[in-house]
Protein backbone atom coordinates (compact mmCIF):
# COMPACT_ATOMS: atom_id res chain seq x y z
CA UNK A 1 0.00 0.00 0.00
CA UNK A 2 2.88 2.12 0.75
CA UNK A 3 5.06 1.56 -2.38
CA UNK A 4 1.27 2.17 -4.35
CA UNK A 5 0.37 5.60 -2.61
CA UNK A 6 4.72 6.67 -3.29
CA UNK A 7 4.37 5.29 -7.13
CA UNK A 8 1.36 7.87 -7.35
CA UNK A 9 2.95 10.87 -5.36
CA UNK A 10 6.03 10.12 -7.62
CA UNK A 11 3.80 10.13 -10.79
CA UNK A 12 1.95 13.17 -9.64
CA UNK A 13 5.35 15.22 -8.97
CA UNK A 14 7.04 14.36 -12.25
CA UNK A 15 3.01 15.70 -14.00
CA UNK A 16 3.43 18.64 -11.67
CA UNK A 17 7.24 18.98 -12.93
CA UNK A 18 6.13 18.58 -16.73
CA UNK A 19 3.33 21.06 -16.36
CA UNK A 20 5.87 23.77 -14.91
CA UNK A 21 8.72 23.18 -17.07
CA UNK A 22 6.16 24.00 -19.76
CA UNK A 23 5.03 27.00 -17.80
CA UNK A 24 9.01 28.00 -18.39
CA UNK A 25 9.12 27.48 -21.56
CA UNK A 26 6.11 29.52 -22.37
CA UNK A 27 7.31 32.52 -20.66
CA UNK A 28 10.98 32.13 -22.28
CA UNK A 29 9.06 32.51 -25.86
CA UNK A 30 7.39 35.76 -24.51
CA UNK A 31 10.33 36.86 -23.17
CA UNK A 32 12.28 35.76 -26.72
CA UNK A 33 9.66 37.87 -28.36
CA UNK A 34 9.73 40.54 -26.33
CA UNK A 35 13.30 41.20 -27.19
CA UNK A 36 12.50 40.71 -30.86
CA UNK A 37 10.37 43.47 -31.15
CA UNK A 38 10.90 46.10 -28.82
CA UNK A 39 13.49 47.74 -30.73
CA UNK A 40 10.85 47.62 -33.44
CA UNK A 41 8.25 49.08 -30.93
CA UNK A 42 10.40 51.69 -29.86
CA UNK A 43 11.40 52.52 -33.26
CA UNK A 44 7.87 53.10 -33.82
CA UNK A 45 7.75 55.83 -31.00
CA UNK A 46 10.80 57.22 -32.02
CA UNK A 47 9.45 57.53 -35.79
CA UNK A 48 6.63 59.59 -34.77
CA UNK A 49 7.91 62.63 -32.88
CA UNK A 50 11.39 62.39 -34.78
CA UNK A 51 11.40 65.27 -37.79
CA UNK A 52 8.10 66.60 -36.37
CA UNK A 53 7.34 69.49 -34.58
CA UNK A 54 6.03 68.17 -31.46
CA UNK A 55 4.92 69.73 -27.91
CA UNK A 56 6.76 68.38 -24.73
CA UNK A 57 3.52 66.65 -23.68
CA UNK A 58 4.26 64.70 -26.86
CA UNK A 59 7.59 63.49 -26.33
CA UNK A 60 6.71 63.13 -22.39
CA UNK A 61 3.70 60.23 -24.10
CA UNK A 62 6.95 58.84 -26.67
CA UNK A 63 8.86 58.68 -23.45
CA UNK A 64 6.38 56.70 -21.13
CA UNK A 65 5.64 54.38 -24.31
CA UNK A 66 9.35 53.73 -24.15
CA UNK A 67 9.60 53.18 -20.45
CA UNK A 68 6.49 50.82 -20.59
CA UNK A 69 8.23 48.71 -22.90
CA UNK A 70 11.21 48.44 -20.73
CA UNK A 71 8.80 47.43 -17.80
CA UNK A 72 7.27 44.83 -19.77
CA UNK A 73 10.77 43.52 -20.47
CA UNK A 74 11.68 43.90 -16.61
CA UNK A 75 8.63 41.90 -15.49
CA UNK A 76 8.40 38.87 -18.38
CA UNK A 77 12.64 38.47 -17.13
CA UNK A 78 11.07 38.06 -13.46
CA UNK A 79 8.12 35.71 -14.74
CA UNK A 80 11.18 33.60 -16.42
CA UNK A 81 12.71 33.54 -12.91
CA UNK A 82 10.13 32.73 -10.96
CA UNK A 83 8.90 30.00 -13.88
CA UNK A 84 12.56 28.48 -13.00
CA UNK A 85 12.14 28.66 -9.45
CA UNK A 86 9.36 26.77 -9.91
CA UNK A 87 10.42 24.24 -12.02
CA UNK A 88 13.56 23.62 -9.31
CA UNK A 89 10.95 23.21 -6.36
CA UNK A 90 9.05 20.23 -8.32
CA UNK A 91 12.39 18.69 -9.75
CA UNK A 92 12.83 18.39 -6.28
CA UNK A 93 9.67 17.19 -5.12
CA UNK A 94 10.12 14.81 -7.43
CA UNK A 95 13.42 13.90 -6.59
CA UNK A 96 11.94 13.38 -2.94
CA UNK A 97 9.11 11.19 -4.37
CA UNK A 98 11.46 8.87 -6.03
CA UNK A 99 13.98 8.49 -2.92
CA UNK A 100 10.42 7.71 -0.92
CA UNK A 101 9.41 5.21 -3.61
CA UNK A 102 12.42 3.53 -3.28
CA UNK A 103 12.87 3.24 0.73
CA UNK A 104 8.99 2.11 0.39
CA UNK A 105 10.14 -0.31 -2.44
CA UNK A 106 13.02 -1.78 -0.07
CA UNK A 107 11.15 -2.13 3.14
CA UNK A 108 8.18 -4.32 1.21
CA UNK A 109 11.18 -6.20 -0.28
CA UNK A 110 12.26 -6.87 3.54
CA UNK A 111 8.59 -7.54 4.33
CA UNK A 112 8.44 -10.44 1.56
CA UNK A 113 11.99 -11.90 2.55
CA UNK A 114 10.47 -12.10 6.13
CA UNK A 115 7.52 -13.65 5.40
CA UNK A 116 9.05 -15.92 3.34
CA UNK A 117 11.09 -17.23 6.60
CA UNK A 118 8.22 -17.06 8.41
CA UNK A 119 6.14 -19.10 5.97
CA UNK A 120 9.22 -21.35 5.93
CA UNK A 121 9.52 -21.75 9.60
CA UNK A 122 5.38 -21.77 9.88
CA UNK A 123 5.34 -24.97 7.04
CA UNK A 124 8.71 -26.49 9.19
CA UNK A 125 6.02 -26.33 12.43
CA UNK A 126 3.15 -27.82 11.01
CA UNK A 127 5.36 -30.34 9.09
CA UNK A 128 6.95 -31.22 12.77
CA UNK A 129 3.40 -31.12 14.38
CA UNK A 130 2.07 -33.64 11.52
CA UNK A 131 5.06 -36.25 11.87
CA UNK A 132 4.62 -35.72 15.97
CA UNK A 133 0.73 -36.45 15.11
CA UNK A 134 1.75 -39.32 13.23
CA UNK A 135 4.45 -40.61 15.04
CA UNK A 136 1.45 -40.92 17.59
CA UNK A 137 -1.18 -42.57 15.61
CA UNK A 138 1.65 -45.44 14.56
CA UNK A 139 2.74 -45.99 17.96
CA UNK A 140 -0.43 -46.27 19.13
CA UNK A 141 -1.64 -48.63 17.12
CA UNK A 142 1.38 -50.66 17.39
CA UNK A 143 0.66 -50.77 20.93
CA UNK A 144 -2.63 -52.21 19.58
Amino acid sequence: MREDRATGELTAARQELAVAKEALAARQRDLAEWENTKEERRDRIYDTIIGRKVSRDQIDLATEGVSRIDEEGVLKADNVKRAEGVVKEKADAAEVAKANLTIATRNRMKIDEHKAVWLAEDAAAQEARAEGELEDFIVRKEEI
